[in-house]
């Protein structure tokens, strides 16, 4: 009887409903262990490494270690020349030269491809896609032949530089819905697009996009050839940013259209700028 009670299970002594007890059952001594190395591991880490955010800094740690530090080192001037002599050599090359000169370097171009393809994926690929072919409505191809606001280097250059903004102003409380289906129409037609046949909406929309109550040729041009310059589309390459339906072309004038391209002169240096030139302008579309 006492050898059975000495091997009973121990209880909290709680019970509900009469024979719903709670078992005082011990962790194993092991995970006990493992849990107290964890909490030593813990409280050494904080004290070596920086780990605690405090307002606009952090802890340092006793070991000073930062990885942006390591970062800075591996790539410095002195272990780019020690460790990697060509790639330093491409480099100190690239900073001397302008893109279009590095274009015409196929040893650059070599260099540039590989080491472009990474800065794009880092920095450009999350809007334009992996191979630059961009996403219809939001961003632009960069593959292709056709440049909002020109595809030479120099343009590239300071797309990359200073950004962009683009804007489309609303014509919705300028013109009637009649008038605004002639002009999509005439834009339409200049595009060759199959749904703008209709004669009477063509020359009612030729008439408005000359005219002076919506201006369209103030920014495409009085040949709908666009303005690089403003970063206003050639209307009649049949190449649509927002898609070239009737509907979707009357809901550009309908509601305008916005875009923002980020400047990258305070991310990028002006090497990385110009590896990323010559790569965008190679990627097939540089005029």
């Amino acid at each position: 009887m006492a050898s059975n009670e000495k091997h009973q299970v121990q209880t909290t002594g709680h019970t509900w409903d009469g024979d719903l007890a709670e078992y005082n059952n011990p962790l194993p001594q092991w995970w006990v262990w493992v849990f107290y190395a964890t909490v030593v591991f813990a409280v050494v880490y904080w004290v070596l490494y920086p780990a605690w955010p405090m307002g606009g800094s952090y802890t340092q740690g006793v070991l000073d270690y930062s990885k942006r530090a390591k970062l800075q080192e591996a790539t410095s001037e002195a272990t780019l020349r020690e460790q990697y002599p060509e790639r330093f050599d491409a480099l100190n090359k690239i900073a001397e030269m302008s893109p279009a000169a590095i274009a015409k370097d196929e040893d650059l171009m070599n260099f540039v491809n590989s080491s472009g393809k990474v800065l794009f994926g880092d920095n450009c690929s999350a809007c334009h896609g992996a191979g630059g072919q961009g996403v219809v409505g939001h961003y632009p191809n960069l593959a292709d032949s056709d440049w909002l606001y020109g595809g030479t280097h120099s343009d590239i250059r300071q797309t990359l530089i200073n950004g962009r903004n683009g804007y489309m102003p609303a014509h919705e409380d300028k013109l009637s819905d009649q008038e605004i289906e002639a002009v999509a129409t005439y834009v339409g037609d200049l595009a060759g697009e199959d749904w703008a046949q209709d004669p009477q909406k063509i020359e009612q929309g030729e008439e408005i996009f000359h005219g002076d109550q919506a201006a369209c040729y103030a920014c495409h041009g009085q040949d709908a050839k666009g303005n690089q310059t403003l970063g206003a589309p050639n209307l009649t390459d049949a190449i649509w940013f927002y898609g070239g339906e009737k509907e979707t072309v009357i809901e550009t004038l309908v509601q305008g259209r916005q875009g923002e391209m980020p400047a990258w002169q305070d991310r990028l240096s002006e090497s990385e700028i110009k590896i990323l030139t010559a790569y965008v302008h190679a990627l097939g579309g540089g005029q």
